[in-house]
C-alpha cells in the first residue's frame, strides 16, 4: 500500500506541503492497523483510509490531484485587513487570498498553505500586522462556510484560536452558498456577511463602502441601527470574546451578555 501511495503522490503537482501533510495523515492510519483486533471501531478508519488511497491512485493520480486541492470549506480573518483561507478535506490550506491591501500586507512572508486552519489563524494572529491593528482596538471577526457535516468541528477550531487572540475577536458561522456571492462580489465572506447584515438596516449602503470599512466600523454601525430600532438582529452563529472595555463602548452591560451568545444564521438573503 505504501508503494501505491508513493506512485500517485508522483502524479501530483499539488504544493509540496499538501502532499506532506496527507502523507501524514494516511502515515498514521497504517500504524493503527496493529491494534485493529484490539479495536474494532478502527475498522472504520482504515476503511476511510483505504478509500482515500484509491482516490490517489486511480486514474494516474488525477482523482488524487483533485482529492487534495478541491476547496469544501472557507475561512476567513476580518479586520481591516481581509483575507481568506480555503480548505481541503482534511482541513488543511490550499490557498489563501487577500481581499484588500492591508490583507496583501499581512499575508506578506506568511507561509501557509498545507498547514491546518487553526494552526495558520494562530500565525495570522500573531503576525505584527496584525497585532499592529489589534493594538488600534479594532475588531477581528474570523467566519466559518461550511456545509452542516463540517460546521461544527471547523468553528469549534476556530473559537479556540479566537479565545487565544483575546480582545475584540469573535467567530461567525454563515451558509456555505454565500462564498460565490462574496467571492462575485470580490469580498471575503466575512466582509461580505457583515455588509448583509447592515444591508438590512441601512438599504442605502454599497458593498463599495463596506469594502473601505473596517469590521469594527460596520459593527458599530449594526449597534446604532439595533438600538435605535429597539432589537437586535443576528449575524449568523457568533462567539464573542470581547472584553468589558468594548461591551461597554457599545453600551452592553458585561453582567447580562452570556459568554457563547448565538445569534440566528445569517442566510445570505438581503434586499
Amino acid at each position: 500500500m505504501a508503494n501505491k501511495i508513493q506512485d500517485a503522490f508522483e502524479h501530483v503537482t499539488a504544493d509540496s506541503s499538501l502532499k506532506e501533510s496527507t502523507r501524514e495523515f494516511l502515515a498514521a492510519q497504517r500504524r493503527k492497523k496493529t491494534s485493529v483486533f484490539l479495536h474494532p471501531p478502527i475498522y472504520k478508519i482504515l476503511a476511510a483510509a483505504c478509500m482515500l488511497t484509491i482516490l490517489l491512485c486511480g486514474a494516474g493520480g488525477y482523482m488524487g490531484y483533485s482529492w487534495l486541492l478541491s476547496p469544501v470549506s472557507y475561512v476567513s480573518i476580518d479586520v481591516n485587513p481581509s483575507v481568506e483561507l480555503a480548505l481541503n478535506r482534511l482541513d488543511r490550506v490550499i490557498s489563501v487570498s487577500a481581499y484588500n491591501q492591508p490583507g496583501e500586507e499581512l499575508l506578506d512572508g506568511l507561509s501557509l498553505r498545507g498547514k491546518k486552519y487553526t494552526t495558520a489563524i494562530d500565525l495570522i494572529a500573531a503576525s505584527r500586522v496584525l497585532r499592529k491593528y489589534l493594538a488600534l482596538d479594532e475588531e477581528l471577526v474570523v467566519t466559518v462556510a461550511a456545509d452542516s457535516s463540517r460546521e461544527s468541528a471547523l468553528k469549534a477550531g476556530v473559537e479556540k484560536s479566537c479565545s487565544h487572540i483575546g480582545h475584540g475577536s469573535r467567530s461567525v458561522s454563515v451558509d456555505l452558498d454565500v462564498v460565490s456571492e462574496a467571492h462575485g462580489h470580490g469580498l471575503s465572506v466575512g466582509k461580505y456577511s457583515a455588509y448583509l447584515q447592515l444591508s438590512k438596516y441601512d438599504d442605502s449602503i454599497t458593498i463599495e463602502e463596506c469594502r473601505h470599512m473596517s469590521m469594527a466600523e460596520i459593527h458599530c454601525r449594526i449597534i446604532e441601527h439595533e438600538h435605535s430600532s429597539g432589537h437586535k438582529q443576528g449575524s449568523g452563529n457568533s462567539q464573542s470574546y470581547e472584553t468589558e472595555d468594548r461591551e461597554e463602548e457599545h453600551g452592553q452591560n458585561p453582567q447580562t451578555q452570556e459568554h457563547g451568545h448565538q445569534h440566528r444564521r445569517n442566510h445570505g438573503n438581503h434586499e
